[in-house]
């Protein structure tokens, strides 16, 4: 048992807290981790603000990279002082879905999520006599956290621990999205909605893998900017031009695959009028729990369609080595993806930067780097 630095979200619309709580050992098949980087992400600012709900006090965080201080027993693969990167989706490797090589939607890792918990089913976070709840089983808004091993994936010592943070949900999921949710192929036609740090790395995907054009679709002219970086063939400033009217300019039919990063009703279904006869708008962003999307049921008939993407299809533990293989050879950029850094007390205003689409990530820093 110690005591650790968290941000803590007592109630959805009011400001996070850094308060001093009471961190437990960690238990059997987990590890105490020293968090040295955590990326700060619009699944966050959706607990933060209350469009996704979850139960409360809670500390937030769920992309990060830190050292690992303590292993619990049982722990195989990993020892004290072991850099590594963690991940939102511990699969258990058991369930159903594990079983069909469907790791990103375990079962076990979703319950985690939904109870606020780790495996067993209790919290390793307090607050005097109170429960905090876990964020997806990471909660790395803190100087310390204890996660499950399969929580985490060794990262070498030449990748610096803020660029290694965005691997584990920004990285993941872009690049996921394209290669493996959808499979684009060279050639093919992409348009990508939302041009933040999952968008970054749609594009920068959809460019490895031989698409053209590769259409940037933000209001934020600074993003554009990143995107055509990236990889990018072209931009459209929604807010100034008609994304309709300039995707058919571009490709005359439509695109082949239309990515929406933003979780917008109304973007969702600008990605569903993008595409061509044929063509499929993945849907990668994170929506309101309870809203509704309305899209022409005729225009099936001509073989347009839609799919969710969650966490890119990724698996984490195959994934994230080959990943950073290729950051090492130069064939990825992440460099670019992390626009500010900032201390944990410095969290709320990264959030007011996140609404304002001021910038691309922050990622917040802690005193132990």
């Amino acid at each position: 048992m110690m005591q650790t630095r968290a941000a803590v979200l007592y109630e959805a619309g009011k400001p996070v807290v850094i308060e001093e709580i009471t961190l437990d050992a960690p238990r059997q098949g987990e590890i105490l981790v020293r968090m040295e980087a955590a990326g700060v992400c619009h699944s966050d600012l959706h607990v933060r603000d209350g469009s996704l709900p979850e139960p409360m006090p809670i500390v937030l965080g769920h992309e990060g990279t830190g050292v690992i201080a303590e292993v619990g027993p049982g722990v195989t693969g990993f020892e004290v002082g072991d850099r590594v990167v963690l991940t939102w989706v511990p699969s258990c490797g058991q369930c159903y879905f594990c079983q069909r090589g469907q790791t990103h939607l375990c079962t076990t890792a979703g319950a985690m999520g939904v109870q606020g918990t780790l495996r067993d089913g209790t919290s390793r976070m307090h607050l005097g006599d109170k429960n905090l709840h876990h964020f997806l089983a990471v909660s790395c808004f803190s100087e310390y956290v204890v996660v499950p091993q399969e929580g985490a994936a060794k990262i070498p010592a030449d990748v610096p621990m803020e660029v290694a943070a965005v691997l584990g949900c920004a990285v993941l999921t872009g690049v996921g999205a394209v290669e493996r949710t959808a499979g684009v192929r060279p050639g093919e036609s992409v348009a990508v909605i939302g041009c933040g740090g999952v968008g970054l790395n749609v594009i920068q995907a959809a460019s490895l893998s031989g698409a053209y054009p590769i259409i940037a679709v933000d209001i934020n002219p600074e993003k554009l900017k990143m995107a055509q970086s990236f990889g990018a063939s072209h931009t459209i400033n929604s807010r100034e031009q008609e994304a309709l009217r300039e995707v058919r300019r571009i490709t005359q039919l439509g695109v082949d695959w239309a990515f929406e990063v933003l979780g917008n009703p109304r973007t969702i279904e600008q990605a569903w009028s993008l595409i061509r006869a044929g063509g499929t708008a993945v849907v990668v962003g994170l929506a309101p729990r309870t809203s509704t999307i309305t899209l022409p049921a005729f225009e099936f008939i001509i073989e347009k369609s839609i799919r969710g993407c969650f966490y890119g299809s990724s698996r984490f533990h195959a994934d994230v080595p080959a990943l950073l293989k290729r950051i090492q050879a130069g064939r990825m950029r992440i460099e670019g993806m992390v626009s500010h850094t900032a201390p944990l007390d410095e969290l709320e205003t990264a959030f007011e930067r996140m609404r304002r689409g001021d910038g691309a990530r922050t990622i917040i820093r802690f005193p132990s780097a």
